[in-house]
């Protein structure tokens, strides 16, 4: 069965032969592609770059990535031992002042990532995007609308990082302006129950399951009940990041065993990410 992970993110650690082989098995068992979220800018403050990202994810981070000029390359279309690349700018470090997109897209950027954290985030132990530049909370609604605007414009498809119990009536607006665009909302929003309500309303609105691999394990019938109920919004993701192959094989693993059903496995492996990622290609 063809595999396509929707959330893995790239930082840079040079891919040691044992990942590149670790990518090859990965290839064996199925997986096809990659949505692959790149930090194609951020500050120069590297201290200050790290209090917007999970604590948990530190340690995983090469920390050259905030000083080498490169990194706003997307990688190499072989890094992968040949599993097919979609490449989203993460554009958590964009002020109003950086904000146009064409630059990014010329370099070969096709959807977007938002981390939309308006406040401290005590769960994952970071700080939210107006802390981080001194803004209003309004302030960076205006500025996640003007990316969507542009993502939109382009055809970009758009990973949606919020916490639905906190975003969820800014989330319908945004949902509500732009009809039928695809945006994928990570980590089921931090809520199955207002992720439902979404994903019955909302043509354009798809999940995935990232950073949930534990929840699934201690509560296999509850989210076995979810992902077969919204079979056709749920994609396959999984948070890793690209020197982190065997959490992939980790999840694909578990789903298997989570899903019996061999149809609903092909929506989330395959067909949802090729609904989001491949729009209009026949």
């Amino acid at each position: 069965m063809k595999i396509y992970d929707a959330h893995v993110h790239y930082l840079w650690r040079n891919l040691t032969s044992k990942s590149n082989a670790d990518f090859l098995s990965l290839r064996e068992e199925g997986l096809q592609g990659m949505a692959l979220i790149i930090m194609g800018h951020h500050l120069g403050d590297m201290d200050r770059c790290f209090t917007y990202i999970p604590q948990s994810y530190h340690d995983r981070i090469d920390q050259g990535i905030f000083s080498d000029s490169s990194i706003k390359e997307v990688p190499a279309a072989d890094l992968f031992s040949g599993i097919e690349i979609f490449p989203y700018f993460d554009s958590r470090y964009i002020t109003e002042e950086e904000a146009d997109l064409n630059r990014f897209k010329a370099e070969g950027f096709r959807g977007l990532k938002l981390l939309y954290v308006a406040d401290i985030e005590k769960s994952l132990k970071m700080t939210g995007w107006p802390i981080l530049f001194g803004k209003s909370t309004e302030d960076f609604e205006k500025l996640t609308l003007r990316l969507i605007e542009q993502a939109v414009g382009f055809d970009w498809p758009i990973i949606f990082h919020a916490d639905l119990r906190l975003h969820e009536g800014f989330v319908r607006e945004v949902l509500t302006s732009f009809s039928g665009h695809p945006f994928v909302f990570p980590h089921f929003g931090f809520s199955r129950k207002i992720m439902a309500r979404l994903l019955e309303r909302f043509e354009g609105c798809y999940t995935d399951f990232s950073s949930l691999l534990p929840f699934m394990q201690k509560a296999p019938d509850a989210y076995r009940d979810f992902i077969e109920t919204y079979a056709d919004r749920v994609l396959f993701g999984t948070d890793a990041t690209s020197d982190w192959p065997e959490l992939i094989l980790e999840y694909v693993k578990t789903v298997k065993t989570l899903i019996s059903d061999e149809v609903i496995l092909q929506k989330v492996f395959q067909d949802n990410y090729l609904k989001v990622h491949c729009r209009g290609v026949k």
